[in-house]
C-alpha cells in the first residue's frame, strides 16, 4: 500500500522547515561575519529559530462521545503501528483531553494530571510546568501489549459521591436528567484531568501534534480545559456520526465552540461524517447507498451552514481495518482518501503560509536593513576610492581639503551618534512605560480582586455584575496600554523618518506594536463570558462552582 498523502506532505513540510532553519542560520552567520549584528536583530532571529525548531502542526479532533473520533485518529495516523494505538471501543472512550506529540528528548511516555487538581486555583499553564504534579508512565515501543495497557489510563473512570462531583463542577442535574440519570448517589468521573503522550511515530517526529478531546457535553467531563486549547490549533476536525445525525449536543459544540474558534483564528476546518458503513442497505444496493450519503452530506451542510465540500463522509472503522490488512479495495470503500487530501493540501499549506508571513515580517525587515546598509557602505567606499584615484599627491591643497572633509565627516558622525543615543534613550523610556502598563501582575491582580467579589456574590445577577466590572477594568488597562503604544509608535516613526532623510534608508519600514487586535480579543472574551453566564449549564450548576469554571475558561 502506498504511503499516505498526508504523511508525504508532512514530511515535505518538515524538510522545508529544516531548510528554512538552515538558511536563517547562514544569514545570522553572515551578519556576524560582516559586523552587522546587534542585540535586537540577534534576539529576533533567535526567537524565530526557536519557534521553527518547536513548531508543530496541531490538529484538534472534537466530537460528542460515540462518534468514532478516536478510531478516526487511529485510522488516519497510527495504522502503521499494527494495533489500535489509542483505545477505541463502542460507547464512551477518551475521558480527558489528550495531547499526542514527539518529545525531542526521545523518551516515550504518558503523563497524567489527576482530576482533583480542579479543586485548585492554580492555572493549568502553571500545572503543566510542574513535573511533580504529573504521573508518568514510561512506554516500551517494542512491546505493543505494554503500550496498550498504558493507554488504558486514558479511559479510566471512578465513582465519587455526587456532592464531590458537584464541588469539582463535573455534574449538573439537567444534563444528568437528559441522560436518564435522576438523583444519583454517585457520579462516574474521569480519573485524569489531562494526558500528554510522547510517542516516536514518524508523523509526530515530523512535527504533528494531535489533540484528542472527550465528549464536551458528556456527564462528568471538563469542557472548559479542552475549549481553552482549541484556539492554538491549526485545524479543527469536527466529527459527526451518520447514525445519529446532528444532535442538539453536536449543534451546541459546533455553534459555541468549533465555529466561533475557527472563524476567530482563521483555522482550517473539516467536518467528518463518520460511520457511513452503518447505512448500507442490501435491498437498495450501491445506488441507494450513494444516494443516502449524498442526502446526509446535503442535510448536514444545511444544518451547519457550511459548504458541502467541507464535509467528508468516511468509515473510520473500514479505513483502519483496510490499512491494518493492506486491503486496497476496503480502503477505497472507506472514502478516507479525500479527507487525507484535504488535510495535506489545505491544512499544511495554510500552516506554511502562516510561518512564511511571520518570517517575512521579521526577517524581511532585517534583510532590507542588511541590503540598505551594505549598499550605503559600498557606495561610500566606492566614492572614497574614486577620490583617491583622482587625487594628485603632489597637490598639497587637495590633500588638505581631503583632511578637512574627513574631519567634517567625523564631527557629523559624532553629532549623529549623540542624536541616536538620545533618541534611543527616549524610546526606551516610552517602551518601559508601555511594558509597565502590560505587566502581567497588574492584570492578575485585577482578576484575583474581582474573582473574590464574584465568589461572594449570592445571585447570578451579582456574578454578572462582577464579570462586567472585571472587563471594564480590563478595558481601562488596555486603554492605557493602547495610549502608550500609540505614543511609542508615533515616536519611532518620527525618528525613523529623520534617519531616512539623513541617511537615505528609504527601504526600512519599522515594525510597530499594534494593540487593536488584543482589544478585539477582549471583546470576544467578554462575549464568551456572557454566554457562559447565561448558559443552562451555568444556571443549573451550583453557584460556588460557576466562578471556578468561568475563570478556568
Amino acid at each position: 500500500m502506498d504511503t499516505l498523502e498526508f504523511t508525504d506532505k508532512l514530511h515535505n513540510y518538515s524538510k522545508w522547515r529544516d531548510h528554512l532553519i538552515s538558511t536563517i542560520n547562514l544569514y545570522q552567520d553572515w551578519r556576524k561575519r560582516y559586523n552587522m549584528d546587534n542585540p535586537h536583530a540577534s534576539n529576533t532571529i533567535n526567537h524565530i529559530l526557536n519557534s521553527l525548531s518547536h513548531d508543530r502542526v496541531t490538529l484538534a479532533f472534537v466530537a460528542e462521545f460515540s462518534r468514532g473520533k478516536t478510531e478516526l485518529i487511529n485510522s488516519l495516523f497510527f495504522s502503521q503501528t499494527g494495533v489500535k494505538l489509542l483505545p477505541s471501543s463502542p460507547g464512551r472512550t477518551t475521558m480527558c483531553p489528550t495531547e499526542i506529540f514527539f518529545d525531542q528528548s526521545g523518551t516515550s511516555y504518558i503523563k497524567l494530571l489527576d482530576i482533583e487538581s480542579r479543586y485548585e486555583e492554580t492555572s493549568f499553564a502553571d500545572l503543566k510546568e510542574d513535573p511533580s504534579r504529573w504521573k508518568r508512565i514510561y512506554m516500551n515501543v517494542d512491546d505493543p501489549a505494554q503500550m496498550q495497557e498504558a493507554f488504558k489510563e486514558l479511559v479510566a473512570v471512578k465513582s465519587v459521591p455526587r456532592e464531590k462531583a458537584q464541588e469539582m463542577g463535573l455534574f449538573n442535574e439537567r444534563e444528568a436528567a437528559e441522560l436518564g440519570i435522576i438523583d444519583p448517589e454517585t457520579v462516574e468521573i474521569p480519573v485524569w484531568r489531562h494526558a500528554i503522550i510522547s510517542f516516536p511515530h514518524p508523523l509526530l517526529k515530523a512535527g504533528l501534534c494531535i489533540l484528542d478531546t472527550p465528549g464536551l457535553n458528556a456527564l462528568g467531563s471538563e469542557p472548559e480545559l479542552t475549549l481553552s486549547m482549541l484556539p492554538s490549533t491549526q485545524a479543527i476536525i469536527f466529527v459527526l456520526a451518520v447514525d445519529t445525525g446532528v444532535t442538539k449536543s453536536d449543534m451546541n459544540i459546533w455553534t459555541h465552540h468549533v465555529l466561533s474558534t475557527s472563524n476567530a483564528n482563521k483555522q482550517g476546518l473539516a467536518v467528518v461524517l463518520n460511520k457511513i458503513d452503518s447505512i448500507w442497505d442490501d435491498f437498495t444496493g450501491e445506488a441507494g447507498y450513494e444516494e443516502s450519503i449524498r442526502s446526509q452530506v446535503k442535510k448536514t451542510a444545511s444544518v451547519l451552514g457550511i459548504q458541502e465540500d467541507l464535509i467528508f463522509p468516511v468509515s473510520a472503522k473500514q479505513a483502519l481495518i483496510a490499512k491494518l490488512r493492506q486491503d486496497e479495495k476496503l480502503l477505497s470503500e472507506s472514502r478516507i482518501a479525500p479527507l487525507e487530501h484535504y488535510l495535506s493540501e489545505n491544512i499544511l499549506n495554510q500552516r506554511q503560509k502562516i510561518l512564511l508571513d511571520a518570517i517575512l515580517r521579521d526577517i524581511g525587515f532585517l534583510l532590507k536593513e542588511s541590503f540598505t546598509l551594505t549598499e550605503i557602505n559600498f557606495n561610500n567606499h566606492n566614492n572614497q576610492l574614486e577620490e583617491f584615484r583622482k587625487l594628485d599627491f603632489e597637490n598639497q591643497g587637495a590633500i588638505e581639503k581631503l583632511v578637512q572633509d574627513t574631519k567634517l565627516h567625523e564631527a557629523a558622525y559624532f553629532r549623529n551618534l549623540n542624536h541616536f543615543k538620545q533618541s534611543r534613550e527616549q524610546f526606551r523610556e516610552k517602551l518601559q512605560a508601555l511594558l509597565e502598563a502590560l505587566e502581567p501582575s497588574t492584570f492578575d491582580r485585577a482578576i484575583m480582586t474581582h474573582k473574590v467579589q464574584i465568589d461572594r456574590s449570592i445571585t447570578t445577577h451579582g456574578m454578572k455584575q462582577g464579570i462586567k466590572k472585571l472587563f471594564d477594568e480590563y478595558r481601562e488597562l488596555l486603554g492605557v496600554c493602547a495610549e502608550r503604544a500609540e505614543h511609542a509608535k508615533a515616536f519611532i516613526l518620527e525618528m525613523h523618518q529623520q534617519f531616512d532623510t539623513e541617511y537615505g534608508l528609504k527601504e526600512l519600514k519599522p515594525t510597530v506594536f499594534e494593540i487593536n487586535d488584543f482589544l478585539g480579543q477582549l471583546e470576544e472574551l467578554l462575549a464568551t463570558g456572557e454566554e457562559f453566564r447565561s448558559s443552562a449549564r451555568t444556571i443549573m450548576t451550583k453557584k460556588h462552582s460557576s466562578p471556578e469554571s468561568y475563570f478556568r475558561q
